[in-house]
């Protein structure tokens, strides 16, 4: 890879089912193969990044997921604030540009729809979050869940030359 071409990895955290944690890697594995509009030329899953929702870490790294993408819609409304958006009626006047693909960014990560910027992602349930009741599933039986964290990045630049042009804001490392 030319040295101009820097890659810039993007971490998600992903919560699937599966008989065991080679299961759960290669859904994670076809998740990303299959998604036609996230495409990495790399994707890397440590085994140490396969967590069991038995293990003690599962909880709060899964609700520390949840917390990154809330704390990502929240940077991105107080962008569309500092251009002005202060109410919905605001948005029958916008122009497409910089501010109405950042509205793009934050109805993806609340209608549940996978970008780069989706920090924690529920295979099962096709979300940003977790429901209740999957959430009492998975504490009342919690053989065959698993926590999946995968670094991703591409060697072409597409997508990490992307990321600094649609918003602002870092891209965030690992939940540790």
């Amino acid at each position: 890879m030319p040295e101009s071409a820097a890659t810039e990895s993007v971490f998600h955290l992903l919560l699937c089912h599966g008989s065991e944690s080679l299961q759960a890697r290669t859904r994670v594995e076809l998740f990303f193969e299959k998604n036609f509009l996230v495409k990495y030329d790399r994707v890397v899953i440590p085994t140490e990044g396969i967590i069991a929702a038995t293990h003690p870490e599962f909880w709060p790294r899964l609700e520390a997921g949840v917390a990154e993408n809330r704390r990502t819609v929240a940077k991105i409304l107080a962008e569309l604030r500092e251009s002005g958006f202060r109410n919905l009626d605001d948005l029958a006047e916008m122009r497409q540009g910089y501010e109405s693909k950042i509205l793009h960014l934050v109805t993806h990560l609340l209608d549940g729809f996978f970008g780069i910027d989706s920090r924690f992602y529920n295979l099962e349930e096709e979300a940003h979050t977790v429901s209740e009741r999957l959430s009492r599933t998975i504490r009342d039986n919690p053989g065959g869940f698993w926590l999946v964290e995968a670094e991703c990045d591409t060697d072409n630049g597409h997508e990490a030359d992307q990321i600094p042009l649609i918003r602002k804001f870092d891209v965030i490392p690992p939940i540790k």
